[in-house]
C-alpha cells in the first residue's frame, strides 16, 4: 500500500471512530464528533481528490462494519461525501493571464464558491427530504420526531411540555441543522488546510479569507426562497424559510469578509474581532445583521471602499498535480 492511501484508509478511520465515540454521549465525544471530517480533510487537501475519496471510503465501510449499513448511509451523507465534494472543489485551478516571462499565475477555487455549491448541496437535500416524506410534510416530519427524541432524551419532563418545546424547535429546525453542518465543515476545511500549511503539506495556498468572492448565481436561489417564505402558505412557505436561512449563509461568511477588511483599518483589531464573535455567538439577531452585510456587499460592494492599501496575500503553497 502507498503512502497516500494509507494515509488515506487512516484518516477514514479515523473519522469514523470520532463518529461512533458520540454513541458514549461525553463531552468530549460530542467534540470529536464535530471534528470527524478533520482527518479526512486533511488526507484530501494534503494528498488531493482521490486520497479523499478513499478516505471517505474507508470511513464509510468501517461505519457500516460496527453500525450496519444504514449507519454508513447517514456518514456518508453527512461527512464523506461531502468531505470529498470540498476537496475537489477547493482543489480546482486553472492557468490564469500568460505574463511575459510565457508562464501564467495558477488560479484556485475561491472559498466563497466552494461555500456556496455546499449550500446549494445542503438546499437540494431539504427538498429531497420535504419530496421523500409525503403527504405527511417536512413540518409534521420533523414536529413529529423531534417530540420522540426529547421523549428519549428527557423522559422525566411533562408530555406538555416537551410538546411545547418541540413546537417551538420545529419552525427552523432543517435550516438550522443544515446551516451548523456546513459551518462545522467550512471550520473544519479551514483548520486542516492552516495545520497542512503550518507542517509545508499543502497543495494549494491558503486562501485570503478577507478577500472572499460568492458567485453570482447564488443570488437567485436565495431570492427565490425568500419570496416562497413571504408569499407562500403551508409547507411552502416552511420550505421556502428553511431554504432561505441555508442559503444565506454564503452571505453570512461574506459579512464576516466585510468586517474583517473593516477591522484591519483599527488600531485594536484583535480585540475588536473577539468582541465582535462574541456578539454572534451569543445573539442570532447579529448573525443576521451580517448576512445582511454580505448581501449588500454582493449587490453593492463595500470592501472596496473601506480596504486598507497593501497587499493582502496568503502564504504560498504547491499547485495541485494532474
Amino acid at each position: 500500500m502507498t503512502r497516500e492511501a494509507l494515509a488515506a484508509v487512516s484518516a477514514g478511520l479515523t473519522s469514523a471512530i470520532a463518529t461512533v465515540a458520540f454513541l458514549s454521549g461525553s463531552f468530549l465525544a460530542l467534540v470529536l464528533v464535530y471534528l470527524a471530517p478533520l482527518p479526512m480533510l486533511l488526507a484530501g487537501l494534503s494528498y488531493g481528490p482521490r486520497a479523499a475519496a478513499i478516505a471517505a471510503l474507508a470511513g464509510t465501510t468501517a461505519m457500516g462494519f460496527f453500525g450496519g449499513w444504514l449507519t454508513a448511509g447517514v456518514f456518508a451523507l453527512i461527512h464523506a461525501g461531502p468531505t470529498w465534494m470540498v476537496v475537489k472543489l477547493a482543489l480546482m485551478a486553472r492557468t490564469g493571464a500568460v505574463g511575459a516571462n510565457g508562464s501564467g499565475n495558477t488560479l484556485w477555487m475561491d472559498p466563497g464558491q466552494v461555500i456556496s455549491v455546499m449550500a446549494a448541496f445542503a438546499a437540494g437535500l431539504l427538498v429531497l427530504a420535504a419530496l421523500a416524506v409525503g403527504d405527511a410534510g417536512l413540518s409534521g416530519y420533523v414536529a413529529e420526531h423531534l417530540g420522540l427524541v426529547l421523549g428519549q432524551m428527557a423522559p422525566e419532563v411533562e408530555a406538555a411540555n416537551r410538546t411545547r418545546f418541540a413546537s417551538a424547535m420545529t419552525p427552523l429546525f432543517p435550516g438550522a441543522v443544515s446551516t451548523s453542518w456546513l459551518v462545522m465543515l467550512a471550520v473544519n476545511a479551514a483548520i486542516a488546510q492552516g495545520l497542512l500549511v503550518r507542517f509545508g503539506r499543502n497543495r494549494r495556498p491558503s486562501p485570503n479569507y478577507a478577500g472572499l468572492e460568492l458567485p453570482g448565481w447564488l443570488s437567485w436561489p436565495l431570492v427565490g426562497a425568500a419570496a416562497l417564505a413571504l408569499a407562500g402558505s403551508g409547507e411552502w412557505e416552511y420550505m421556502g424559510r428553511n431554504l432561505a436561512m441555508v442559503l444565506a449563509l454564503p452571505y453570512f461568511f461574506l459579512g464576516l469578509a466585510v468586517f474583517h477588511t473593516l477591522a484591519r483599518r483599527v488600531n485594536a483589531t484583535k480585540p475588536l474581532l473577539v468582541a465582535f464573535y462574541l456578539v454572534i455567538v451569543i445573539s442570532v439577531w447579529a448573525a443576521l445583521v451580517v448576512a445582511g452585510i454580505g448581501v449588500v456587499e454582493q449587490w453593492f460592494g463595500l470592501r472596496g471602499r473601506i480596504a486598507p492599501p497593501g497587499p493582502q496575500n496568503g502564504p504560498t503553497g504547491r499547485p495541485e498535480e494532474d
